[in-house]
């Protein structure tokens, strides 16, 4: 054991150390190096999947590179905070363990708000509120509601909001709504067309863009199962969490962020996502 110091000089530097030992262990979380290596690199890398469609995210043959109203955000959030974007691709599925892993800054690609560990990732606050919506041919049936679905063809997404909604109401009702499961959309639109569908539940975006490609499609009824999409990081990068928020919350308030939904007909009036002028 060592002797105490005898020397009365020796006291306010065992107070400072303490002091000092008091500041280190109580340094706020926020304190990570994330944002300082994003603005370091003075790039800011994100997990991309082309594959995850329109509007989403693709890859524009005409411009021969990545588009769509994520991408657009992810692009903005970058230039606010003044460094370079860089793609890196991911397939969608494999993102969240090379976010992980260290091979990106950030993922953001339809994902949506508690729909990852919350001990391993964290999220920005929502860019996109959207919903599940129906699809259906003009002039044909007429869907409202859940209600109107019973007995009706009815197309969902493998593992999509669409189809977890359609299997719990068809729990509680014997099975009233006749569901057709696929992962191919463009086959399900095309049975709309002929017929051999009657309504698809999609995510809002992608029910609005097929509207938009094929006018004898309509989106009609009232949104269902709103959800936010995010922005995800690693859980320990505070840092840059914060700084995203504040870059989307910037871009709510000039307008950006709707200036953006509005050129891909995403727009709808919400008030989290509104601008200041609203």
């Amino acid at each position: 054991m060592f002797p105490l110091p005898s020397s009365s000089k020796t006291l306010p530097v065992l107070v400072l150390l303490s002091v000092l030992e008091i500041g280190v262990s109580s340094t706020p979380s926020w304190a990570d190096q994330s944002l300082a290596r994003v603005l370091r690199n003075n790039r800011l890398s994100v997990g991309v999947d082309a594959s995850v469609g329109q509007p989403y995210l693709f890859w524009n043959p005409r411009s021969q590179y990545l588009d769509g109203f994520e991408w657009e955000i992810a692009r903005e959030l970058a230039s606010r905070l003044k460094v370079d974007i860089q793609p890196v691709n991911l397939p969608w599925q494999e993102q969240p363990q090379q976010l992980q892993a260290g091979k990106v800054d950030i993922i953001l690609s339809t994902r949506e708000q508690g729909s990852l560990d919350n001990s391993k990732f964290a999220e920005s606050t929502p860019y996109y509120i959207t919903s599940q919506r129906f699809l259906v041919r003009r002039g044909a049936v007429l869907i409202r509601s859940f209600r109107d679905l019973i007995g009706k063809r009815v197309g969902v997404v493998t593992g999509s909001g669409g189809a977890a909604l359609v299997e719990t109401y068809n729990r509680n009702r014997s099975n009233a709504i006749r569901v057709f499961v696929s992962p191919d959309i463009n086959r399900m639109v095309k049975q709309i067309s002929d017929r051999q569908l009657d309504v698809l539940i999609l995510d809002e975006p992608l029910a609005l863009w097929q509207a938009k490609q094929n006018p004898n499609l309509a989106v009609v009824g009232a949104p269902l199962l709103r959800i936010g999409l995010v922005v995800v990081v690693n859980k320990q990068d505070e840092a840059l969490r914060q700084a995203i928020d504040q870059a989307l919350a910037e871009m709510r308030q000039s307008g950006k962020l709707e200036q953006i939904l509005r050129r891909w007909q995403l727009w709808q009036p919400q008030p989290s996502l509104s601008s200041s002028a609203d």
